[in-house]
């Protein structure tokens, strides 16, 4: 496992860990996990409302994939691409404010968890455990099937076994904040995606890098109740989470 570190300059001084103990920190919770083909860049930066994780592991990346384009994760690029990256890889990207003032700390997750950090270290080691199990979910086979909820109870059973101290729960469902809107939503806009069986074809209608725009493609698996993605495989054999609202379905179906 390659782990590059980045820190905001400001930072620099409210840190405890060094780069030889945060490192530590990551290949503790990789330890067990073939990990040859994973690449981690870990950014250090303020903002504690910004702080995520993304797994970018369902197809290999190459160097030039390093920075992000567009989106959440285009900071990247005020930092130089390393020189040295493998030919190909599989990428786990992670943010975090880890400054000691913040600690202990309680935040929600976006899928209605709570967790409590006694140090930013169960904080860090727990953030990226999560996406660990999408790295070996879909690179090395493990977890099938298993998504966000199953990716915080591994991540969780998984830290503490290693001795960090984090705690969570998920919330019940009634108690997580959703727009009235959104929570007594009744029609759904995707329901005739939802009964398209694996090989049924659709047609991709905005591709925002106008690679695939007009393409016919191909539904590996039904769509699960509340996604707004469908996984497609597109006619040059990549499968892709596509946002359904870019799509429409074959009319000789």
């Amino acid at each position: 496992m390659r782990i590059d570190i980045y820190r905001h300059p400001h930072l620099e001084n409210e840190l405890k860990a060094d780069n030889a103990h945060i490192e530590q920190i990551l290949e503790t919770v990789a330890a067990g996990t073939d990990t040859h083909d994973l690449v981690v860049g870990l950014y250090l930066l303020p903002e504690t409302r910004l702080n995520r994780g993304t797994a970018y592991v369902q197809k290999w990346l190459f160097p030039s994939d390093y920075h992000a384009v567009r989106g959440r994760w285009k900071f990247n690029q005020a930092w130089p691409v390393p020189k040295d990256l493998p030919a190909r890889f599989k990428l786990i990207r992670l943010r975090i404010d880890t400054s000691p003032s913040l600690y202990p700390r309680t935040e929600t997750d976006i899928y209605g968890w709570t967790f409590q950090y006694p140090e930013a270290a169960d904080h860090l080691a727990l953030l990226f455990a999560h996406e660990l199990h999408h790295y070996r979910r879909y690179h090395s086979g493990l977890h099938e099937r298993e998504g966000e909820h199953s990716a915080n109870r591994w991540a969780l059973k998984h830290v503490c076994e290693l001795g960090f101290r984090p705690e969570g729960r998920r919330n019940a469902a009634s108690l997580i904040r959703k727009p009235l809107r959104k929570k007594h939503r009744i029609v759904d806009p995707y329901s005739r995606f939802r009964i398209l069986k694996s090989g049924e074809n659709v047609r991709i209608m905005q591709d925002p890098r106008n690679r695939y725009n007009g393409q016919q493609a191909s539904v590996l698996k039904p769509v699960r109740a509340g996604s707004r993605r469908m996984v497609i495989q597109t006619r040059d054999g990549k499968a892709w989470r596509w946002p359904m609202a870019w799509l429409d379905i074959e009319k000789n179906r």
